[in-house]
């Protein structure tokens, strides 16, 4: 009788286990994922969306949420705000969509956030910077990068007491990023002693700046732009006028394929580029050398924000997980933003763990500092963030 009692209680510990294990066995869980797919901004949209499926697979592969199976809801935004809107309201449409990959363009993220608030679906942004994305007290919104009132002073300070600027031409891109950042860059640059000389503004897609370029004023040392694909081409027609001034540009252009590339060689000509980023060098975090082999593997080279986009997915399917353990069952979109709210995640991206303040923005944020060598981008300085 005591031999079949602790068998009894053997297979019902083993039977419980298994189900604790396998509450969400074939349940279908979705997390959105909207960004640019097409458009000049796919650079960007592409990466963020392979680096997801990549979590994604590697996360199902492992046996999913507690048996669940994730699914990527993928939606092109096109880098529009309205269409945006159209993608959040498809998402929040969709009951096993339970949180959200997105979006990239800080102009598309303000136009669509409120919306995900008033269906409760937390969405957390790899890359968007603009600072009011999370200033409008909603609760669902997540940053993991820095923001721009953070980026923009910060390189101000260091062109100003690291290089000795003083006279800067400001150019920003019309966008609310880089206008933002522009703007941010110019009251950091005045406040360090430099003088903003002139600014003004890229059309969308120009690629010919040679009647801007020589329409610049003669003592300036430094250019900074704000924005994203225009960048290169502006550097390449002051190399071509014969203009060696500091080219510095916020992280829309830590771009291999959207900015080292279409510069065709300007971004090692002259005094050179500053270029920032909120994520450190593939290979300085732990763990982030192994993801960017698994991922080159599959999607080819990492052009810049593909470890914070690995994450953002990571982090999302971490608190469905949380959720669930502590429902027993399928979470509902606010178990899963109250699990993210209390979450502390340590991932390949940052190198110190990530954790929200009170606004949703990442505690381990970092900002540093690049130049280009070669056909790469090259840390030269971390100047905010988390140690």
């Amino acid at each position: 009788m005591v031999k079949l009692s602790a068998i009894c209680v053997a297979v019902l510990l083993s039977t419980s286990m298994a189900a604790a294990e396998g509450d969400l066995a074939g349940q279908d869980i979705r997390i959105g994922v909207a960004g640019p797919l097409t458009t000049p901004s796919a650079t960007f949209g592409v990466e963020m969306r392979q680096a997801v499926d990549l979590a994604v697979d590697e996360r199902n592969a492992a046996g999913g949420v507690l048996g669940g199976k994730i699914m990527a809801a993928v939606i092109d935004d096109q880098a529009d705000p309205e269409k945006g809107k159209a993608a959040a309201r498809a998402l929040c449409d969709d009951p096993r969509v339970l949180a959200v990959v997105g979006h990239v363009n800080s102009g598309v993220m303000l136009a669509s956030e409120k919306i995900y608030a008033d269906c409760g679906l937390t969405v957390l942004t790899p890359m968007a910077s603009n600072p009011a994305i999370t200033e409008q007290g909603l609760a669902n919104v997540f940053r993991l990068t820095n923001r721009d009132d953070h980026k923009g002073p910060a390189l101000a300070r260091w062109l100003t007491a690291r290089m000795g600027r003083k006279a800067a031409v400001v150019v920003d891109d019309g966008t609310p990023y880089g206008k933002g950042i522009a703007d941010q860059f110019s009251s950091g640059f005045t406040a360090a002693g430099g003088a903003v000389l002139t600014r003004w503004t890229a059309k969308a897609a120009q690629t010919d700046f040679a009647a801007e370029v020589a329409g610049l004023p003669k003592d300036f040392d430094v250019l900074f732009f704000g924005g994203i694909k225009e960048g290169a081409y502006i550097l390449k027609d002051m190399r071509k006028a014969g203009l060696r001034q500091v080219f510095a540009c916020g992280d829309g252009c830590w771009s291999v394929g959207g900015f080292i590339k279409p510069a065709e060689g300007a971004a090692t000509a002259g005094e050179g580029v500053r270029v920032l980023s909120a994520a450190p060098a593939i290979g300085k975090v732990p763990g982030s050398a192994e993801f960017a082999d698994r991922y080159q593997a599959r999607f080819g080279p990492i052009n810049n924000y593909a470890a914070n986009s690995y994450d953002s997915a990571r982090i999302l399917m971490a608190a469905i997980e949380a959720a669930a353990r502590a429902k027993s069952g399928l979470p509902a979109r606010a178990d899963v933003l109250a699990a993210l709210k209390g979450m502390t995640f340590q991932g390949v991206a940052y190198a110190a763990p990530v954790s929200w303040d009170a606004k949703g923005d990442n505690r381990a944020a970092v900002i540093f500092v690049n130049e280009v060598d070669g056909d790469r981008f090259r840390e030269i300085d971390q100047i905010g963030g988390a140690p």
